[in-house]
């Protein structure tokens, strides 16, 4: 008998226990607008937490207030349902759509960070290819700026060049007067040569025979003594 009644005592809690379930009390609430301050008047509508009414008059002593809905309806209501700040559900709404507004804005934020990288890096790249372009034109600067301090002395040293070549040409073309002169000059000198060659010779044969006659006669003039 007593093992039938422990065992109906485990039964019962057993079944206890798996009764009991987790919940929650809502917070969405009917209230009433009534045709007048009291429920033996026509309920004109049902309310729920979070509509926005506007108070027109209150009644402390039936704890009832008259209130004017947006679509124009007046009735009355329990003061006590009336709330300075909107219910619990409007603020949760309101944060979860602030939040998603602030994921949408984080996510923009987030795309422009992102667009503002890749810019940085473009902007990088063009910084660099400027200051390499910047770097050869202040070098080609200094070379101008250096050309253009000795310009002055870069035309007086061409000058001088332009006037030592005009000085060679001129003795170049002395050179070749002389040249020219020293051929004419040995030419009549060797015609005059020549021609002193050839009168000697026209005279040695005129001279050489009579030297011979005479020299003949003067053998014959001794043989015959």
């Amino acid at each position: 008998m007593k093992m039938i009644a422990a065992v109906f005592m485990l039964l019962l809690v057993y079944t206890t226990a798996n009764a009991e379930e987790s919940a929650y009390v809502t917070d969405r609430i009917e209230v009433h607008l009534r045709a007048g301050k009291g429920i033996k008047y026509k309920i004109l509508r049902r309310l729920y937490s979070g509509t926005a009414v506007t108070v027109l008059e209150q009644d402390p002593k039936s704890g009832y207030s008259k209130v004017r809905l947006t679509d124009g309806t007046e009735g009355w209501i329990l003061t006590r349902y009336l709330s300075e700040e909107p219910s619990s559900r409007q603020k949760l709404q309101a944060a979860t759509e602030q939040i998603t507004q602030l994921k949408a804005e984080n996510a923009r934020i987030i795309a422009e960070l992102e667009a503002l990288k890749q810019a940085k890096g473009a902007l990088t790249t063009e910084a660099s290819e400027l200051n390499r372009r910047s770097s050869q034109l202040e070098k080609e600067l200094k070379r101008v700026r250096y050309a253009s301090a000795h310009a002055l002395e870069i035309e007086e040293e061409r000058n001088r060049l332009r006037e030592r070549v005009a000085n060679q040409e001129r003795q170049i073309q002395q050179l070749k007067l002389k040249n020219q002169t020293l051929d004419r000059e040995g030419s009549q000198r060797w015609f005059l040569i020549g021609a002193g060659v050839l009168a000697g010779g026209i005279l040695l044969g005129l001279i050489l025979p009579r030297l011979g006659w005479r020299r003949k006669r003067n053998w014959d003039s001794l043989s015959s003594l």
